[in-house]
């Protein structure tokens, strides 16, 4: 499977996935090629880090734009694009964004997020770009009300990060492990007809444009 990974970050999603299986091939766009960001890169077989998006016309079984959307400006014009560039005819996208717009705040602002996004409107940029939706919802329920006491009772300044948790290592781990529980529970669910809110929407899409 040929697989784009837009704005990859740190690479773990494309390592992860190779790890998977040796016939994933996945092309990792970092948008910041700095020497910081270099050292961040680990090596893996079947991941190739690339500064920019691949020459119009190669195409993708699989894209993924996780968390890549609410920091384009123009996100249905870069989504459409990107559709009719680089996704193979019935090839499949998966798009992850930060949910709800009243959630929107200062440390959004600092992450460069122009949007937080309702379900619907989610599901209507793919669909205007030339995607099918499959099926969609949202994840990480539980931390609904926590963001939003945290985000309000927080001043964001702008000028530096919160850096890393200070939990233990195992408190951390059994934290992921309990939100790997709760989102896989939702996704179940949503893919039932039942979609419980969560501070991330998604959606799985087919394309309907044909490949030229």
């Amino acid at each position: 499977m040929s697989i784009l990974d837009v704005d990859c970050g740190d690479g773990y999603l494309s390592r992860s996935l190779c790890s998977v299986s040796p016939g994933i091939r996945v092309t990792a766009v970092v948008t910041d090629l700095t020497e910081a960001t270099v050292a961040r890169l680990v090596p893996a077989r079947g991941v190739i880090y690339v500064p920019d998006l691949p020459a119009a016309g190669r195409r993708f079984e699989l894209t993924l734009l996780v968390d890549v959307l609410e920091r384009v400006e123009e996100d249905r014009r870069f989504l459409k694009r990107l559709v009719w560039q680089h996704v193979a005819a019935g090839g499949h996208v998966l798009i992850t964004v930060p949910a709800f717009p009243s959630l929107f705040s200062g440390r959004d602002w600092f992450l460069g997020r122009y949007r937080r996004y309702r379900l619907k409107e989610l599901r209507e940029v793919a669909a205007a770009s030339g995607l099918t939706v499959l099926s969609s919802g949202y994840l990480f329920g539980s931390l609904l009300i926590p963001k939003f006491l945290i985000d309000r009772c927080t001043k964001w300044e702008g000028t530096q990060d919160p850096g890393a948790s200070p939990l233990g290592g195992l408190v951390s781990r059994l934290l992921a492990c309990l939100l790997q529980l709760e989102n896989a529970m939702m996704i179940v669910l949503a893919r039932t007809g039942l979609v419980l809110p969560g501070v991330s929407a998604w959606v799985l899409c087919r394309s309907r444009v044909p490949s030229n």
